[in-house]
């Protein structure tokens, strides 16, 4: 089984912000793991990882981080470029747990943050593993469709569309957007991910002008990534195309790819299995 696992739910204040995580304990002797999510609706590291921390938990104490303006995390407004200004809390996370250098294991949004941390605090990476991130404002060979008029409203559409949240939504929302095979679809993750979008604090995020911070290109700083690093694609992903990561690939200083053809944007819920093989492996330094 993959979530026969029980995690503990803490928070911790960072600058004057409450931030929710949930751990689970693993070897004191190895560099933990600290999971990040990426930035759907109702996202958090908990229903993006679950099917992964046992295999994690094997070898190392995890974490599983929810930003601000997610999951139990505090609803406040972001000031400046999002990526950094989420950057410094992870940092401040990492600080008040005590945790000196860490594995970042990342889905999408949490990919980039993971990389501009991973640019201004090189000293606290292990190894970086990133999942359909694209911290670019466009690809290389053609228009990202998450910047398109197509993917404009995805947020609006699901968050005030049709009397806002529900779980018919949030199951097509997954369904479309997020996996290849909808019968992947894993009923505990769908629940855990509507419950957490069905929060009356959001909807008042989005109706407060800049409230979610300028996004950043970190096109210019991949040659500053310097922790071995590891991209998992799937071919189906929705959101950007191969030559995303491939730009990843050819500039950051120590990095590969894996490409799932059976898989979407969440890979790691869509193929669990091959997912935590692989990057466990990597993680432990075995690839």
């Amino acid at each position: 089984m993959h979530n026969d696992v029980r995690s503990n739910s803490h928070f911790v204040s960072v600058d004057g912000v409450r931030l929710h995580y949930r751990q689970v304990d693993g070897p004191a002797e190895s560099l933990p793991v600290i999971f990040t999510h990426g930035g759907g609706p109702g996202s958090t590291a908990w229903s993006n990882f679950r099917l992964s921390a046992a295999a994690f938990a094997e070898r190392h104490t995890c974490y599983f981080l929810d930003f601000a303006q997610f999951g139990g995390s505090d609803m406040v407004p972001i000031e400046g470029p999002a990526l950094g200004w989420h950057a410094r809390k992870l940092l401040g996370f990492m600080d008040a747990l005590g945790i000196q250098r860490a594995h970042l294991v990342n889905q999408s949004f949490g990919g980039c943050v993971a990389i501009r941390f991973a640019v201004d605090h090189p000293e606290r990476v292990g190894r970086l593993l990133l999942i359909g991130s694209q911290p670019v404002a466009r690809g290389v060979l053609q228009p990202l469709p998450l910047f398109s008029k197509h993917a404009a409203t995805l947020m609006s559409d699901y968050y005030l569309a049709d009397g806002g949240p529900s779980l018919v939504k949030m199951r097509e929302l997954i369904c479309r957007y997020e996996l290849h095979d909808d019968a992947r679809l894993d009923e505990e993750t769908l629940r855990l991910r509507y419950e957490a979008s069905a929060n009356p604090a959001y909807l008042e995020l989005l109706g407060t002008p800049g409230a979610f911070g300028e996004w950043e290109d970190l096109s210019s700083v991949f040659a500053q990534v310097k922790a071995p690093t590891l991209i998992l694609w799937g071919l189906h992903d929705w959101f950007g195309g191969i030559d995303v990561p491939m730009l990843m690939l050819n500039r950051f200083a120590d990095a590969r790819l894996h490409v799932m053809g059976n898989a979407a944007h969440h890979l790691q819920s869509e193929c669990p299995d091959e997912f935590n093989a692989v990057a466990t492996a990597f993680i432990g330094g075995y690839a």
